[in-house]
């Protein structure tokens, strides 16, 4: 009997994991890599106890999407059973493609064993840990087709290579010591170490207040000592990144437990073999520079996931600075020639090896929203995606092109979604050339013509633009999907998935809150409520419009905002207090603008409400990041207890919020700004609520960018659950817009069949 097997079978030790089983069987036969599937060749009389022993004790990271069985003629008379050379065949979108996995116990144990031939190498990997995407050229996963081709391996690597019962059978990035990738490190001196000189030489920088480029997994990581003020004012001025977070990197679960506050979900997931960036309540215990993580409560944390990373910890007792190398919005840096031309003057000495990085890849980043695991970035571990969804017949290739902030792609076919990993920001050329080039990859590598793309609405995305170009080059077929309506589609789809009473008919209300998008009026939505299912959703309800005076220029400087706001809704004590602090000049300009609408755009963005509120209760005038009046709320917000919330009204399906607005003037007023936070965002869960009472019977799925602010998301989980109603949040990928291309990928795929 011949059996075709499609899923996560490629890098995951598979093959030597199907050759014990049938070993122990007794059967005769084959496995064998065929393109990205594993094909199986055995005895009939033996198939069904193998399929059971197969699906119910599968190796850690694998998994089996699909079973095709056949009979087959054999060939050749079988003597035993073997594992045979891989053969080279296109691979389908089921083939998926293997995640980047951080370094497992039995290699972590290894690296820290003096007696052990794997002793402080920092390369040393299995075929249950190590680098996947970032190395892969190819299918079928064998060393051939990764960056490790160029390194041969010595005997004893070999050796286990070939060694069916060894854990490093078919390990594509196995080497150690004696054919060792060289590390290799360059001091402020420009003088190179190497192998151990190099660890010691990086470990005594890191000590002396040095900025450190080390070479990770998917690309390099700027690192510093996290106590220092001194280089973490240097390294904020060189990055031009005056208050955004850094992450920090933590010896071990110990040291994370008394930096943070963690649930026993989120001890689990910062330590699973993903091993993403946390992020999580800090604790009084802050043994790092204030500079961290300026006025905001969380921290992001993550744990060592490669063998430089603990080896470095094996003689650092703090907490290191942990910050993708990269120029503002753009990709990672993967190569030390781009790093030395972007950054060169940002880090003082680097640890770098030889083996390509042909994917960069960032790390993810999660937190918990709504009660659950939440993803707020979809890079390495997590990254590439592929999700299961059975809404349609149609055999049609369909690829959602994803918007302008977060991008991302999706490629869908015959209910099978594939999400690459995040991409940024679509604003500098770096990032579009990184998504065209992901683009190219995925097309070229699944041999894929797409029938259908779908962009935003937005004509000048460059999303949109190269959707409209690569139309025409393929040719293929180019819808349009409004913004909001593709975060509607994409939190539907993971609605199915997370309960089987939701199908693609099922009726739902879709609230849909962030920062911008076009709506089909032509002005910014933001603020949104549809009704709809897979089929077809209306826009029912929206938040009732703020101006931005100076259109999109404001979402930086923010105080125009919350100026603009006051002046419409006559807050006549926050307007006399804004005309303190703007010059009578800007002040009357402004006026003037709001007043004769003079580059003035009209939004009904929750976003946009979040500045307006944080410029009101002075925490800050100008964004330095995206998102930092929510950061800065939310912080403000977990100093005060309370379940008050402002009052709003609900006119034909239009949130009104006058009312919010005059009290909250008495509360700021007053200087209570932790109360007017708390009250602020209840309100907003308030508001949800009332309008999921106007459709009673409906399932509610929430999207959006300001759906990951943990202090709402888990109101709402406190209201919605103790009112007995149904609600779902993404859980598998991002709320904020790097879901839009999945939307725009179900859409498209629902569409095409119906």
């Amino acid at each position: 009997m011949k059996i075709l097997i499609k899923g996560i079978v490629q890098g995951v030790g598979f093959r030597p994991f199907v050759y014990r089983i049938a070993q122990d069987l007794g059967t005769k036969g084959w496995v064998k890599n065929l393109g990205g599937d594993v094909e199986v060749v055995l005895e009939h009389q033996w198939s069904e106890k193998f399929i059971a022993i197969l699906t119910h004790k599968l190796p850690p990271h694998a998994r089996i999407d699909s079973m095709q069985m056949e009979d087959c003629a054999l060939e050749r008379e079988l003597e035993g059973f073997e594992i045979a050379k891989s053969r080279a065949k296109r691979a389908s979108i089921e083939s998926l493609l293997p995640k980047d996995i951080a370094l497992c116990k039995d290699c972590l144990q290894e690296i820290s064993d003096p007696k052990d031939r794997h002793y402080r190498y920092a390369f040393t990997t299995c075929a249950h840990c190590g680098p996947r995407y970032s190395i892969i050229t190819a299918l079928p996963y064998d060393r051939k087709n990764t960056t490790m081709a160029p390194f041969k391996m010595c005997v004893d690597c070999q050796r286990e290579y070939d060694n069916p019962s060894d854990r490093r059978f078919g390990a594509q990035p196995n080497s150690c010591p004696k054919c060792a990738i060289e590390l290799r490190f360059r001091d402020t001196n420009k003088q190179w170490s190497y192998d151990e000189s190099a660890l010691q030489g990086c470990i005594h920088s890191l000590k002396a207040g040095e900025i450190v480029a080390i070479k990770g997994v998917g690309g390099f990581a700027l690192v510093c000592d996290s106590r220092n003020d001194t280089t973490l004012q240097r390294l904020r001025s060189k990055k031009h990144r005056p208050k955004k977070p850094f992450a920090l990197m933590v010896k071990d679960l110990t040291m994370a437990q008394a930096l943070t506050k963690l649930t026993q979900i989120e001890l689990e997931i910062l330590s699973s073999p993903a091993a993403p960036i946390l992020l999580a309540p800090k604790r009084a215990y802050q043994p790092y520079s204030a500079l961290i993580a300026p006025e905001i409560e969380t921290l992001g944390i993550i744990l060592p996931y490669s063998g430089i990373h603990h080896l470095l910890f094996a003689s650092l007792d703090f907490p290191i600075v942990f910050t993708s190398a990269n120029v503002g919005g753009e990709p990672i840096i993967a190569s030390l020639e781009e790093l030395e031309e972007k950054l060169g003057s940002v880090f003082d000495s680097v640890l770098d090896y030889p083996r390509e990085i042909v994917r960069s890849i960032d790390d993810s980043v999660v937190s918990m929203l709504g009660g659950k695991m939440g993803v707020m970035r979809l890079g390495r571990g997590l990254a590439p995606l592929d999700i299961r969804l059975d809404i349609t017949k149609s055999s049609k290739l369909c690829v959602g092109m994803g918007a302008s902030q977060k991008s991302s792609l999706t490629y869908g076919a015959k209910n099978q979604f594939l999400i690459a990993p995040y991409i940024g920001d679509l604003t500098n050329p770096a990032s579009m050339q990184r998504y065209e080039n992901i683009f190219d990859f995925f097309k070229e590598f699944y041999a894929l013509t797409p029938d259908v793309l779908c962009s935003d609405l937005h004509p000048d995305y460059h999303s949109s633009i190269l959707s409209a170009k690569k139309s025409i080059q393929i040719p293929c077929g180019h819808i349009k999907l409004q913004h909001h309506l593709a975060h509607f589609y994409a939190v539907f789809a993971e609605a199915i998935l997370q309960d089987n009473s939701i199908t693609p008919q099922t009726q739902v209300l879709g609230i849909i809150w962030d920062g911008t998008g076009l709506g089909d009026d032509g002005s910014i939505w933001g603020g949104e409520f549809f009704l709809g299912s897979l089929q077809e959703a209306v826009r029912v309800g929206h938040f009732e419009k703020l101006p931005l005076i100076g259109g999109e220029a404001a979402i930086r400087k923010i105080y125009k905002i919350g100026y603009a706001l006051a002046l419409k809704h006559r807050i006549n004590g926050l307007i006399e207090r804004w005309e303190q602090r703007i010059p009578p000049s800007e002040s009357q300009l402004l006026k003037t603008m709001l007043e004769k609408n003079i580059n003035t755009i009209h939004t009904s963005s929750v976003g946009r409400l979040f500045d307006a509120v944080a410029s009101w209760c002075g925490l800050l005038e100008e964004n330095s990041y995206e998102g930092e009046s929510g950061v800065l709320l939310e912080s403000a917000a977990a100093k005060w207890e309370g379940d008050s919330f402002y009052d709003f009204l609900l006119e034909d399906g239009v949130v009104v919020y006058a009312p919010m607005l005059a009290q909250m003037q008495e509360d700021i007023l007053s200087g209570a700004t932790h109360k007017v936070a708390g009250k602020f965002i209840n309100t907003l869960a308030q508001i949800a609520w009332s309008m999921s009472e106007c459709y009673a019977d409906r399932p509610v799925v929430f999207s959006g960018g300001v759906f990951q602010n943990r202090t709402l998301c888990d109101k709402i989980q406190h209201i919605f659950e103790s009112r007995g109603r149904k609600f779902y949040m993404h859980r598998l990928l991002p709320p904020n817009d790097a879901c839009i291309s999945f939307g725009q990928a179900v859409y498209a795929m629902y569409q095409s069949g119906h």
